[in-house]
C-alpha cells in the first residue's frame, strides 16, 4: 500500500540553508531537511534510550568490576 506524501511549506534561515546547499551538493532542499529530521528523531532515540537504560554511579561501577573480574578469570 502506497503512502501518501504531503507536503509542508517551512521557512528556514536562508544562511543555514546555503551552508547547507554548500556541504551537500547535488541533494535537493528536501533531500536536506528530511535527512536532518531523521539525525534529530535517531539522536532523540539515542537519548530515551539512555535514560531508560541508565544506571547511578554505584551501580555502573559494580557492573565494571564485575566485569573486569569475569575477563581475569577467562584469561587465566
Amino acid at each position: 500500500m502506497a503512502q501518501a506524501v504531503t507536503t509542508t511549506a517551512i521557512e528556514i534561515d536562508t544562511g543555514l540553508l546555503k551552508r547547507l546547499r554548500a556541504r551537500h551538493p547535488g541533494k535537493s532542499d528536501r533531500e536536506m531537511i528530511e535527512d536532518m529530521a531523521q539525525i534529530d528523531l535517531g539522536f532523540a532515540m539515542l537519548r530515551q534510550a539512555q535514560e531508560r537504560n541508565a544506571l547511578d554511579e554505584e551501580a555502573a561501577t559494580e557492573l565494571g568490576v564485575r566485569a573486569v573480574h569475569e575477563a581475569r578469570r577467562a584469561s587465566s
